[in-house]
């Protein structure tokens, strides 16, 4: 349930204000033409996160010689793709007749670092039953150490982990960035992340996480099923009429201004320097101007609906939280520059979320990414198509993110552990056209990544993508990234690993 301070919190997002403009650092947050030109950037980005950890074997990652029952290291045999596609075991047929179509087909799609054909899955098939857009899909493995979902998802979705004091989400850098450039009119938040209120506490907050950076870059959360509780907030009903809010206001901003006040030398000169006053303004601001929000929030995108995925039918919360993220990101006159939606799947996985699949992987990964792909692709524009209400590939980029993946072998009988130790991270369209696609890394026979990208990385490449220095203050550092001595060496490197562009 949302709370008011909660809500204060988010709503610092919501206004601009003339404190704002102020707020600069010393040297610029944007990135430098040499490493990602401004031609080949996003516009904005779409953030799915599939909660829980998608299985890599069956979709993003199958390579045909690995794990298959005949393979000489019997600690090896019945693994990856064959864990449960095996003589003795045919769940994932069966998961995929449900869904169907039972081919166990493998597409092929490119060669990793270790020389080894990688291919599609059959989880996959909505997927590429898009030409257009996995054709502009590079998958780069990925890889740390942190099995709980408690530690894994902050590291996902800030590239910090927990306990870090500058661990922010990608929403808020995005924020911070777009606020200091200083559109005075703009009255929304430039950052949104979406939930619902089943997802329990393994720190999914860290969608919102501002770290070091002011309060007011945090993003505005949203959870689709909790609307009524938004907007009676929005609404303001506790201070009472029209006229009583704007009284309210007024007498609050003589607050403000009086202790600001206080911070000149005896009255005159500028004010000395109050992070926290400046936030507290902003909070002001930003609940007076809560129309601003209201503006961009049609209610009808707030309707549930039901969806059907494979066998099983329900209401769609991660639909309806990406109808409302493509709203916001292809709004005419304040689109959102980044936009993070929690898939926790038409139904909950065993384990929790949408793919924490301990008991059951097979059906579970194989119907609530069905559910994805089909809230997902409809909302993305086909070629010729140019709505301008749904998504352009050549303006927004989209990152399929989780916090790891799978096991390669099997957990119990049908279900796969967590698996942070070799995965796969997706972007879509923006800066990846047809030039970039492919595979960066590779995974062993073990499922150990070889050569990989860490989660600090993806972070930063996502800033990179929308233009932003990912080394401006309270970000990221050099150590950050494997392997370079300075800030542009590792900028370029991360923007060559990751997005496919070497200068």
């Amino acid at each position: 349930r949302m709370q008011r301070r909660t809500f204060l919190q988010a709503a610092t997002a919501a206004g601009l204000g003339a404190g704002l403009a102020s707020r600069r650092a010393f040297g610029s947050s944007d990135l430098p033409e040499l490493v990602l030109p401004s031609s080949a950037r996003a516009f904005n980005i779409l953030e799915c996160f599939l909660y829980g950890g998608l299985s890599t074997w069956e979709t993003f990652y199958g390579v045909e010689e690995y794990g298959r029952p005949d393979n000489a290291n019997p600690q090896l045999q019945n693994t990856q793709f064959y864990a449960f596609n095996n003589g003795s075991n045919t769940a994932l047929q069966t998961a995929l007749q449900r869904c169907g179509d039972a081919a166990l087909t493998l597409t092929p799609f490119a060669t990793d670092a270790n020389g080894m054909k990688v291919k599609l899955g059959p989880m996959l098939r909505p997927l590429l039953a898009r030409k257009d857009i996995t054709d502009r899909m590079r998958v780069v493995v990925t890889r740390h150490d942190l099995e709980p979902h408690e530690a894994a998802i902050p590291l996902a979705l800030c590239g910090r982990t927990l306990g870090s004091p500058s661990m922010a989400s990608l929403g808020a850098h995005a924020s911070r960035h777009f606020l200091e450039k200083g559109d005075a009119g703009r009255r929304s938040p430039y950052a949104y992340a979406f939930a619902t209120s089943f997802i329990p506490s393994d720190n999914v907050l860290a969608t919102v996480a501002t770290g070091t950076l002011p309060g007011s870059s945090r993003p505005l959360m949203i959870k689709v099923d909790g609307a009524a509780q938004l907007t009676a907030l929005l609404e303001r009903n506790g201070v009472g009429t029209v006229d009583q809010r704007k009284q309210h206001d007024a007498l609050l901003e003589t607050y403000i201004n009086q202790h600001r006040q206080r911070l000149r030398w005896q009255g005159k000169g500028d004010p000395l320097r109050s992070p926290k006053l400046a936030e507290m303004a902003q909070a002001v601001r930003a609940v007076r101007d809560v129309d601003g929000v209201q503006s961009v929030l049609k209610p009808e995108l707030f309707l549930p609906f039901a969806s059907k995925a494979c066998t099983d039918e329900a209401t769609n919360l991660p639909g309806m939280s990406l109808r409302l993220a493509a709203h916001l990101l292809t709004h005419p006159t304040e689109p959102a520059r980044h936009c993070c939606v929690v898939d926790g799947g038409l139904l909950p996985a065993d384990g929790g979320g949408g793919y924490d699949t301990h008991g059951e992987n097979s059906y579970t990964q194989s119907r609530n990414l069905s559910n994805l792909f089909g809230s997902l692709l409809p909302l993305i524009n086909e070629p010729g198509e140019n709505d301008p209400s749904k998504i352009d590939l050549n303006k927004t980029m989209i990152v399929l993110n989780m916090e790891f993946g799978r096991s390669p072998q099997a957990q119990g009988g049908e279900g796969r552990n967590h698996w942070p130790y070799g995965y796969t991270t997706v972007y879509l369209g923006g800066p990846i056209t047809e030039a970039q696609r492919g595979l960066h890394g590779a995974i062993g026979p073990d499922g150990y990544a070889t050569t990989y990208v860490t989660p600090a990385e993806h972070r930063m490449a996502a800033l990179m993508a929308l233009g932003i220095w990912p080394f401006f203050q309270d970000s990221f550092g050099v150590s950050d990234v494997q392997n370079v001595a300075g800030e542009l060496e590792g900028a370029q490197s991360v923007a060559a690993r990751v997005l496919g562009y070497s200068s």
